[in-house]
């Protein structure tokens, strides 16, 4: 057994993210069972599986500048699987796994989605930057040549995609020797636009490369593109009006939906300005870990017996568990998919973070894929519940509800502004409440009112 301590780097940002890794291991069973009493409990947030210094990073990013954890973590770790790439994979004994995610924020506008992203992905945008310079110095030397000297074009490899069509994305994987991100602000306007081009297939596309497979587009006008091995990696926000539509087009039945980890947080809070900034050392630590995942040597993790009497305990566990019930089934089977793709990227952070590469996957990435695919279960059900909801009142928040249950059956708008004042509803905030006819009942509504009077539709 291993004992280990992460130590952060040191000041001078020089050299590998150093350190010592300890953990102390009991049998597997007890450990599983350990893993998922905690991920169960009620308030537990994204877990902390990170090396230290990328934990200690989320946290001074919370505390200067207000980044949700759960968000930024999530970033973080969309981020890490995209950097790692085609390079290394991971051999359970019984399939190959790579490191591909599908990862959804979800939150109401202004509940500060887009810059815990923005800053995950920007030593993936650093290096799209970099190779933008050499592919320009390329496309220069090779315009200023003779046509019939030129030779074949330069192309620029890049890791993140965000507005592009599927010939796009196959074009771009191809120069692309780990793979690519895509990256969307709003997730719903990429899942919108499948088959704008071209009528079906879009969306098949997208169930294969989550599998890695490999894509072929044949094209009338250029040569065809055909690519062995793919890793796509997706990444973007979603606001939970629009989960309904998420799961439409048989989106819900066909695995599509059940294929996303959703970070659904409850402890969002005002994002308040402090006028202060994440501390220098802890981006530069983050920055040289993405750093290290770029350009770590290829190789293939091996799950040895232990780690497999890990997973045999976990997934014999809950298969049992869900069996009974369709959803949980269906959930559960995407799951035993991410544990071994997340263990992978949790082994590769550890390792970058140290600068000591091995084969090996310890107990301890295992049991943190663990709690985190429990983490990503309990977000999954609370989207599929958002997704069938039907009593209007579920769709409130819980400011509006507290002020809609404490509102008169009948009475008029004048007569309960002490009410808004009571809940510290603004007025704005709360006639736009009065707006919604879905659960209220105004004199155009209901012949029976007078002008100005509201009767609520629910007890």
């Amino acid at each position: 057994m291993n004992e280990f301590t992460i130590l952060q780097d040191n000041i001078q940002g020089t050299g590998p993210i150093s350190g010592r890794i300890e953990n102390k291991f009991s049998k597997p069973t007890e450990k599983i069972s350990e893993a998922i009493d905690l991920a169960m409990q009620a308030d537990t947030g994204f877990p902390n599986v990170f090396p230290k210094p990328t934990q200690d990073l989320i946290q001074n990013a919370y505390k200067t500048v207000g980044y949700n954890q759960d968000y930024f973590s999530a970033g973080i770790l969309s981020v890490a699987a995209s950097a790692i790439g085609n390079t290394i994979d991971l051999d359970n004994g019984s399939y190959i796994s790579n490191p591909i995610l599908w990862v959804s924020i979800i939150g109401r506008p202004g509940t500060g989605k887009t810059h815990p992203l923005q800053t995950a992905k920007k030593p993936l945008e650093k290096r799209d930057g970099e190779s933008f310079l050499v592919f320009k110095s390329l496309w220069d030397e090779h315009e200023q040549l003779e046509k019939d000297k030129r030779g074949k074009k330069p192309m620029y490899s890049k890791f993140i995609l965000k507005d592009f069509t599927p010939e796009k994305l196959a074009d771009s994987l191809q120069y692309s020797e780990k793979g690519l991100l895509i990256f969307q602000d709003e997730l719903m306007r990429w899942i919108n636009s499948f088959d704008q081009y071209k009528k079906g297939g879009d969306q098949q596309m997208y169930l294969d490369l989550f599998n890695g497979n490999g894509l072929t587009v044949d094209r009338i006008t250029k040569d065809p593109i055909r690519i062995e091995k793919t890793n796509v990696n997706i990444l973007g926000g979603m606001q939970p009006e629009v989960l309904k539509g998420m799961a439409k087009n048989d989106r819900s039945k066909d695995g599509f939906l059940d294929r996303f980890l959703f970070v659904y947080p409850d402890n969002l809070k005002p994002n308040l300005f402090t006028g202060l900034k994440i501390e220098p050392i802890y981006l530069e630590n983050y920055n040289r870990l993405i750093s290290n995942l770029l350009d770590a040597p290829a190789q293939t993790i091996i799950a040895n017996d232990v780690n497999i009497e890990q997973f045999k305990a976990w997934q014999h566990q809950k298969a049992q568990e869900s069996f009974n019930d369709h959803l949980e089934t269906g959930i559960q089977a995407k799951l035993e998919t991410y544990v071994w793709r997340l263990a992978l990227i949790l082994e590769m952070m550890q390792q970058a973070a140290t600068g000591h590469y091995n084969i090996n996957l310890s107990e301890k990435s295992l049991n943190d894929a663990i709690r985190l695919v429990e983490y990503f279960r309990l977000n999954a059900l609370k989207v599929h519940d958002r997704i069938m909801i039907k009593n209007p009142l579920e769709e409130l928040t819980a400011s509006q509800r507290d002020l809609y249950d404490s509102l008169p059956k009948t009475f008029k708008r004048v007569d309960i502004l002490p009410l808004f004042k009571e809940k510290n509803m603004p007025e704005r905030s709360g006639d736009r409440l009065l707006k919604k006819t879905i659960i209220f009942d105004n004199y155009k509504t209901h012949k029976e009112l007078e002008y100005g009077q509201y009767q609520k539709k629910y007890s």
